[in-house]
C-alpha cells in the first residue's frame, strides 16, 4: 500500500487504498469519536454513499450525510449556508469528523465548511474523481466561488488524511477522466519532461490501465506534496507554480458561469494560452506551444472556445484573479517543457492581442 507523507503545519498522509474494505479500517485512526458527517453530491452519492455509510455503520460509527446537486455552479455561499443549517439541525458538533466524499467541488466546499463550522472540525478527503485525486484533495485549499471569480472566498485548512482509491474511477465517464488529465499534464509540463514523455506513450494506447492510473496519481501527488510542504500558504512564490494555466482558466470558467467547461477543460486551454504568450515574448523555447497542443489533442481535449467574448472584459476578469498584484497579472510561464517560472509580468497589450485571437 503506497503512502506519501505531507509535512506541513500538521503532517498528514496521502494513503493509496487497494479496495473499499480498507476504507473504514484506515479511517478510524483519524476520528475523534465514532461520529462522522459526510458531505457529497448527487453524482457520487448515487454510486457510493450508501456503500460508505454501511462500511462505517458496521464499525458502530454514527453517520450523518448531506448531499447537494452536482455541478461547479453549486460551489457557492448558498450551499455552504444550507450545509450549516442542516448540520446545526442534525446535531453535528466538534466531535464529528467531516468526510469530503466526491470530486473537487465537494472537497473544496466540505473543507471550507470544516474550517469555519464551530471554528473548525477535523476533516478527511476521500476524492472520487481523477482531478481531485491528483490535485484538489491535496494541499488544504478550500473555498467557494462568487460572481466576481473562482475561489474568491476560502481558507487554507489541511485535512487529517487523504484516502485515494482508484476503484472510484470505474464509474467516471471519459469526459471526467480527461478533465483530471489536464492537471496531470500540468505537472509534467511544469516539473518533469521525462513524465511528459511517459504520458505521451500512455495517450497512444487505446486503454489506460489501472496500474497506469495508480502511477499517474502517485507521481502527481508527489509533485504537489513537494511544493506544498515548501510553501503551504503560498507566501514564498513556490506554490504559485501550481497555478500554471489557471489565471486564464478561472476567467473562462467565470465568464461562462461554470456551465460550459469543466475545470480541467479550461486549464487545458489556459496552459496553451500561456505557452503561446511565452513564445511570443521569446521567453519560452520555440514550439513549446505546438508540442503541448499535440499532447492535449492526443488526450482528447477540444481546444476551441467556440464562443465570442469581449477580450477587454475577459481581461478585466483575469485581473481579478487572486494571484494578481495591484491590478497587474503575474503569470506562470513555461521556459520549456518541464520548466516553468512564476511571478512573470507581461505587458497588457501582449495579453490583449492574444485574447483577441483566442476569443474571436
Amino acid at each position: 500500500m503506497k503512502q506519501i507523507n505531507l509535512k506541513v503545519s500538521h503532517g498528514y498522509p496521502i494513503i493509496f487504498l487497494n479496495n473499499f474494505n480498507d476504507f473504514s479500517a484506515r479511517l478510524k485512526k483519524y476520528l475523534i469519536q465514532k461520529k462522522v458527517f459526510i458531505i457529497s453530491d448527487t453524482n457520487v452519492a448515487a454510486f457510493y454513499l450508501r456503500k460508505i455509510e454501511q462500511l462505517l455503520e458496521k464499525e458502530k460509527i454514527d453517520v450523518k450525510s448531506f448531499v447537494f446537486k452536482a455541478g461547479e455552479e453549486r460551489k457557492n455561499i448558498k450551499i455552504l449556508t444550507d450545509i450549516v443549517k442542516y448540520a446545526t439541525a442534525s446535531g453535528v458538533d466538534r466531535q464529528h469528523t467531516v468526510i469530503a466524499l466526491g470530486g473537487g467541488v465537494v472537497g473544496d466546499i466540505a473543507g471550507f465548511f470544516a474550517s469555519v463550522y464551530m471554528r473548525g472540525l477535523k476533516y478527511i478527503q476521500v476524492p472520487t474523481t481523477l482531478l481531485a485525486m491528483v490535485d484538489s484533495s491535496v494541499g488544504g485549499k478550500t473555498g467557494v466561488n462568487t460572481e466576481s471569480g473562482k475561489n474568491i472566498i476560502g481558507t487554507f485548512y489541511q485535512p487529517q488524511c487523504v484516502l485515494i482509491n482508484t476503484k472510484f474511477l470505474q464509474t467516471l465517464n471519459s469526459r471526467h477522466l480527461r478533465n483530471g488529465m489536464a492537471e496531470v499534464i500540468k505537472y509534467a509540463v511544469s516539473f518533469d519532461v521525462k513524465f511528459f514523455r511517459e504520458l505521451n506513450l500512455i495517450f497512444e494506447k487505446e486503454f489506460i490501465s489501472e496500474k497506469d492510473f495508480e502511477n499517474i496519481i502517485y507521481k502527481s501527488c508527489s509533485f504537489k506534496a513537494d511544493i506544498v510542504r515548501k510553501d503551504e500558504k503560498e507566501t514564498k512564490g513556490l506554490r504559485e507554480l501550481l497555478n500554471f494555466g489557471h489565471t486564464f482558466a478561472h476567467a473562462l470558467e467565470t465568464v461562462t458561469e461554470y456551465k460550459e467547461f469543466l475545470h480541467g477543460e479550461a486549464v487545458a486551454i489556459g496552459m496553451l494560452f500561456v505557452c503561446e504568450l511565452a513564445e511570443r515574448m521569446s521567453f519560452a523555447k520555440k514550439n513549446t506551444a505546438s508540442v503541448l497542443k499535440e499532447m492535449l489533442a492526443a488526450a482528447g481535449f477540444c481546444l476551441n472556445i467556440n464562443k465570442k467574448y469581449d477580450p477587454v472584459k475577459f481581461f478585466e476578469v483575469m485581473k481579478r484573479d487572486k494571484k494578481s498584484v495591484s491590478d497587474k497579472i503575474k503569470f506562470v510561464l513555461p521556459k520549456q517543457i518541464g520548466q516553468i517560472k512564476s511571478k512573470m509580468g507581461v505587458e497588457d497589450k501582449a495579453v490583449l492581442n492574444l485574447l483577441k485571437e483566442v476569443l474571436k
